[in-house]
């Protein structure tokens, strides 16, 4: 099965607001979906195979950022690219377990909750 990529985590399609930085890089972009691992994003400002970013992602409803200081770009095409994140450290994976919970609480709502 050349060619194929077995994805290591489940991803969240989502919609939030981004900013990423890096090696001479200031970019606006839209995260497109995001897991444990990585994120999809379509972004304003090229960038290249490898290199490193920081992201900064505005989490709908949350007035804090979820702040990714090591995200690889793995992919690009056009304005979009595929980063993996560095999840070594216990406190970041869990802000992103966390943001994603609450992003498919939102996106699937409590109707029958009120």
């Amino acid at each position: 099965m050349a060619g194929f990529i077995v994805r290591k985590a489940q991803r969240l399609k989502t919609f939030a607001t981004m900013r990423y930085f890096g090696d001479g890089v200031a970019g606006e972009g839209i995260i497109k979906d995001l897991s444990l691992n990585g994120s999809y994003i379509t972004g304003n400002r090229p960038v290249s195979i490898g290199m490193v970013l920081a992201l900064h992602i505005f989490v709908p409803g949350e007035a804090e950022l979820l702040l990714i200081d090591r995200a690889t770009v793995k992919w690009v095409k056009r304005a979009d690219f595929g980063v993996d994140f560095d999840t070594r450290e216990l406190k970041l994976a869990e802000r992103i377990t966390q943001v994603i919970s609450k992003l498919v609480k939102t996106q699937h709502g409590s109707s029958g909750s009120k």
